[in-house]
């Protein structure tokens, strides 16, 4: 009777999350292809706080909070549109760029860089809660063998985004490989610790040990498009005699502002080449790609985190079994966030959400606005949810 009792309730939440769901495409006007992470800003929301939705990879994205939204994206024409059908396909127009032209300045690129960080941590938000959708996914030879994600609330309580978090709800999928070769690997949850997404978002990783080092240049531009929007790129250019492991990026200022917005640094195609095996106690191994993406926003003289990812691919040799090829990849998030907040004084204490489990009473992957899953990875939570 009791589970006769759970699966109606589950039912009605499941279809009255599907009749309040508008979902969508998000296309480039010119080529129709798909646009990837474009922002959703609430236009009728009365949150003040709230950070609105964003598309995922494949440009789709799915809100149930409101109807009137503006979709917003760096190297696109921004676009209000009052969302009626339950299946929606927005089309954006590229922006054209009146100016577009690199910076002369006595400050360097990586003086200029090394102000902006510093300020950026003075800057970062003290005594808040991050209400986010945090994601780790874990691959062997390009299959999926572990998938969790959770919704967590991040209490930061230090400006350089030391929190204390709280897993309220989360979903832990894993699926052993039979291979011999790669069994050895299925152990692991997630290459990251979810405590430490957001202090790693705040304090830059990824972009602060470039501007620390003598290998790059960093290029400014001022680009400035029709409507009058004008911002600043910063081109993180690897030194292309090095025979390093370097990374290529870019980062974003608002020049109004004079905040940074947005970096994306990833390993170089030009210096992948140089990457070589690596001895670690027992195995050896070779990084073939990695990234970090932080997307921010500056508002009420503080800096918000909007999103953060941390992913990377290495080759793993460990005798003559295990031959692997390991990819692990975090994301996180934010859909609200509240100031002056009081820090609980404990949090989860696991250092990856597929320690959490399997703990939800509501469907929490489809609500909050959070972008929806990939095909692929739908596909491998269906094949082994049961």
């Amino acid at each position: 009777m009791k589970k006769k009792i759970l699966f109606f309730l589950l039912f009605c939440c499941i279809g009255f999350s599907q009749e309040n769901t508008i979902k969508g495409i998000i296309k480039d006007a010119e080529t129709n292809e798909v646009i990837p992470f474009v922002n959703i800003i609430f236009k009728d929301s009365k949150d003040d706080f709230s950070s609105g939705s964003m598309s995922n990879e494949n440009g789709e994205f799915s809100i149930d909070k409101t109807k009137i939204v503006e979709f917003s994206h760096l190297n696109y024409e921004s676009q209000n549109v009052e969302l009626k059908e339950s299946l929606n396909e927005i089309y954006l127009m590229p922006k054209v760029y009146i100016l577009d032209e690199i910076i002369m300045s006595n400050i360097s690129g990586k003086d200029h860089l090394k102000s902006l960080i510093k300020d950026a941590k003075i800057r970062a938000v003290k005594n808040t809660k991050l209400s986010t959708y945090g994601r780790e996914i874990v691959k062997i030879n390009n299959q999926y063998t572990k998938f969790a994600d959770a919704k967590i609330d991040y209490f930061i309580k230090k400006g350089n985004g030391k929190s204390v978090l709280q897993i309220k709800q989360s979903r832990a999928f894993k699926a052993d490989l039979i291979d011999s070769t790669s069994s050895v690997l299925n152990s692991m949850d997630s290459a990251y610790d979810v405590r430490d997404y957001v202090k790693n978002a705040y304090n830059f990783d990824g972009i602060e040990r470039l501007v620390k080092s003598n290998d790059y240049t960093f290029d400014r531009y001022l680009r400035r498009d029709e409507s009058g929007f004008e911002y600043e790129y910063i081109k993180v250019i690897p030194n292309p005699d090095s025979d390093k492991l370097l990374y290529e990026g870019y980062v974003i200022v608002d020049s109004k502002t004079n905040k940074i917005i947005e970096f994306k640094v990833e390993l170089a195609k030009s210096h992948k080449k140089n990457s070589k095996l690596k001895n670690i106690i027992i195995a050896k191994f070779k990084i073939i790609d990695h990234s970090v993406w932080c997307k921010l926003k500056y508002t009420n003289d503080q800096y918000e985190l909007v999103y953060y990812k941390n992913s990377f691919d290495i080759y793993i040799q460990m005798g003559k079994k295990v031959h692997d090829n390991v990819s692990s990849t975090c994301d996180l998030f934010v859909y609200d966030y509240k100031n002056d907040v009081d820090i609980p004084k404990e949090g989860y204490k696991g250092k990856t959400i597929f320690e959490a489990g399997t703990n939800f009473t509501e469907n929490f992957w489809n609500m909050n606005n959070i972008y929806p899953l990939k095909e692929s990875e739908q596909q491998f939570i269906n094949s082994v949810k049961n």
